[in-house]
């Protein structure tokens, strides 16, 4: 079937029936009796054909550039009571749901690795895989949200839908500082995937890698047609784009297939040349490239890959000369994909995607909590070290009020917010420490180094001296040592609490995040 809409607001809201079989939806713009096609979606769609429809959540596609003019929508085996459900309007308020108070989630759909990470004019940019029409993965496209202080975020409107050539893979932004492609030095230039023969519209068509750009902030983009990088191999994906001062030149990390990646350079930002290639057994896709400095001012290079595995070098701007052996920065799965954020001076500050179960709400998954990388000499070598941005604090206030828990030792609290708990454990203690939290069992082996999660065991390492737990809705994250070690998890309650027995410990600090 069919519809014609007449484009007179901002949004048309598709009813997403979750849990349905997904069906075709194409979008056509019609002018001049002439159809051109914008983008398509699957969408899950019940096919009884009831009066009335059924669905769970609107997905929100913006329509606005499209004022005035008429847009046909077509899904050839939707009944008429879908057509007859999408709404046209200004806004739509869903189902209220309970979200995560500082981990940014979007109020329906899905999401995956953050992309475009750029820092402008006291603004935070989160761009990321986004599949506004269910809640598991498909349509690729970019979300958009913005941040003041990298901890309240505001979803924004998304940016890159799929297209002809494919539907839009990971990628990054830079801040055109330096006037390139006949654009002002303000504008926003982003970098991303094109994935080409994911559905008939882009049957045939490769992976490659394209450009878009922004003038007016990063809220809107506008993609170039020219691809700047071709077809390496078969998926080759998610650039990674900086300035190299030293060198004079741009920068591009690439993954190009399995454990192999790319560095390549260009002096315009349109034409790229591969000027290293390298293999780091056992990693995967997408990497970045960042330098810090040790507090007695030694400069290291790390290579970073999706799962977190990175490597400590030296880099010229041609070649990456790793030193040492592979590091891991999390101790999970859970965190995935994490990038760096663009333009932020001397800070680098990273946020990972975690990788989370859906559990019956309309969305599914979540973003880290950013963090600010570091790093310490040892006589290993560098060793990096991430924290939860300082932001995070800024709005908080200890508690000193505790309560009982359910076994007469425990004390601690529950908060209708997020919790920051700050453990200092007894010197070379023998002691196991447990921990409940929201209805989930936590305890650390200080002898042995082992952390267990309900049933789960993860070695971090022996006699840590300090954790720092995060606990926000279903999400729990851990620092051990000032971030030498840091773990995901996926809770089994949503009411956040945290108690445990205060005789294992030196010092506990419980925050209340808002």
């Amino acid at each position: 079937m069919e519809k014609i809409v007449s484009v007179y607001d901002s949004y048309l809201f598709f009813p997403v029936s979750k849990g349905k079989e997904e069906q075709l939806l194409e979008i056509f713009l019609e002018e001049n009796g002439k159809r051109h096609k914008i983008t398509e979606f699957m969408i899950p769609v019940d096919l009884a054909e009831d009066s009335s429809y059924g669905w769970d959540f609107l997905a929100a596609f913006p329509v606005k550039q499209f004022m005035g003019k008429s847009i046909v929508l077509s899904a050839k085996k939707a009944p008429a009571a879908f057509f007859e459900a999408i709404l046209q309007g200004e806004s739509w308020q869903n189902r209220m749901e309970k979200h995560p108070a500082v981990h940014f989630s979007t109020k329906t759909g899905w999401i995956n690795d953050p992309n475009g990470l750029i820092f402008r004019e006291g603004v935070y940019h989160l761009y990321y895989q986004y599949n506004p029409m269910n809640v598991s993965w498909n349509n690729m496209t970019w979300g958009h949200a913005e941040s003041r202080d990298l901890i309240h975020w505001q979803e924004k409107d998304a940016v890159l839908f799929p297209d002809e050539q494919g539907v839009m893979f990971s990628g990054s932004a830079i801040l055109n500082t330096k006037g390139k492609m006949n654009l002002p030095e303000d504008a926003i230039i982003y970098y991303y995937t094109t994935a080409g023969g994911i559905s008939d519209w882009n049957e045939g068509k490769q992976f490659v890698q394209s450009i878009a750009w922004s003038t007016d902030g990063g809220r809107t983009l506008e993609k170039r047609e020219e691809v700047c990088i071709p077809t390496i191999h078969m998926e080759n994906r998610d650039p990674k784009v900086f300035y190299h001062e030293e060198s004079k030149s741009f920068v591009m990390t690439l993954w190009l297939k399995d454990a192999d990646y790319g560095i390549f350079r260009s002096q315009d930002m349109e034409h790229w040349e591969m000027c290293q290639q390298l293999t780091f057994p056992f990693t995967w896709e997408c990497p970045d490239l960042f330098q810090l400095t040790t507090p007695e001012g030694e400069s290291c290079w790390f290579f970073w890959t999706a799962g977190g595995s990175c490597f400590a070098g030296d880099f010229d701007g041609y070649t990456f000369t790793p030193h040492g052996a592979e590091q891991k920065a999390y101790i999970t799965k859970r965190s995935y994909a994490a990038q760096t954020w663009s333009n932020t001076g001397d800070r680098v500050i990273s946020v990972p995607w975690l990788r989370l179960e859906n559990d019956g709400r309309n969305f599914t998954g979540a973003y880290g909590i950013p963090v600010e990388f570091s790093v310490k000499k040892t006589d290993k070598g560098y060793v990096l070290l991430q924290n939860p941005v300082s932001e995070l604090f800024a709005n908080s206030n200890l508690i000193t009020d505790l309560e009982d828990g359910t076994d007469k030792d425990a004390k601690g609290v529950r908060v209708e917010e997020a919790l920051a708990a700050k453990v200092r454990l007894k010197g070379r203690s023998k002691k196991i420490c447990r921990w409940n939290i929201n209805d989930t069992s936590v305890s650390y082996d200080p002898e042995s180094g082992i952390l267990q999660v309900e049933e789960e065991q993860f070695l971090v390492k022996k006699h840590s001296e300090n954790i720092l737990f995060l606990v926000d809705d279903i999400i729990l994250e851990i620092f051990f040592d000032d971030g030498e070690k840091a773990g995901a998890f996926q809770l089994k309650g949503r009411d956040v609490s945290f108690f445990t027995d205060h005789d294992d410990f030196d010092n506990i600090e419980l925050y209340r995040i808002r």
